[in-house]
């Protein structure tokens, strides 16, 4: 069947919240690079953690692509060498892909229905690096295509004429929301601060639930 004639036009939407959906299993992720993106750098570091059960984790360090250049400034921020990588790190392919199974082991020991869902923080950044590297990779990307971003939902959730964009980063929404962990440009450190903020956020979004209504005339 072609796919313009598959997409049903004419078929009503379905409702809001449809029964029968499969749950949605929370995972924070975050990466650090060595490049603003992945054609001036390489992806050198995942980690990530169940929202719900952050003792559930995730951490690789993977080899630098010897063909990208090392950015210095990014250096200062996560403070891995690549001298360190080079020795130390995971095979890049063999560690990315250790990680698509991680979430696919883990999704299935944990709510074997579920789809996993990437929770992220700027998550347009780390998204852009695991899309290119699960391709590059040659797996399937167990995220599917969809992701959420933690500044996004607080920017919606507190949004207003004194909230600019700029003030959804991490020094700010922490005045907020403050944590005892410490988040400092470790991939896992950062990620297990992250679901502690994605629990915290989903909490306070669920106290203020505004539920759909569809139109009267439809």
């Amino acid at each position: 069947m072609p796919y313009a004639a598959s997409m049903q036009h004419d078929a009503p939407p379905p409702p809001p919240f449809e029964p029968g959906l499969a749950p949605e299993l929370w995972f924070s992720v975050d990466v650090e690079c060595s490049g603003q993106t992945p054609h001036d750098g390489s992806l050198i570091s995942i980690g990530a953690c169940l929202v719900d059960d952050p003792s559930k984790t995730f951490y690789v360090e993977l080899k630098p692509d010897p063909e990208k250049p090392w950015g210095r400034r990014e250096e200062r921020v996560h403070n891995l060498t690549r001298a360190h990588l080079e020795e130390h790190g995971v095979e890049r392919l063999d560690g990315i892909r250790r990680f698509a199974e991680w979430v696919r082991r883990t999704a299935e020991a944990v709510a074997p229905e579920s789809s996993p869902l990437l929770i992220g923080f700027n998550t347009p950044f780390d998204w852009m690096w695991l899309v290119m590297a699960f391709a590059e990779a040659d797996v399937r990307n167990p995220f599917g295509m969809s992701a959420v971003d933690l500044k996004s939902v607080y920017y919606t959730l507190h949004g207003g004429d004194d909230l600019t964009w700029k003030k959804t980063v991490k020094r700010f929404v922490r005045q907020v929301y403050p944590t005892s962990l410490v988040a400092d440009h470790h991939a896992l450190a950062d990620a297990l601060e992250q679901a502690e903020l994605a629990r915290t956020l989903r909490a306070v979004a669920r106290g203020n639930r505004i539920p759909p209504r569809l139109p009267s005339d439809r």
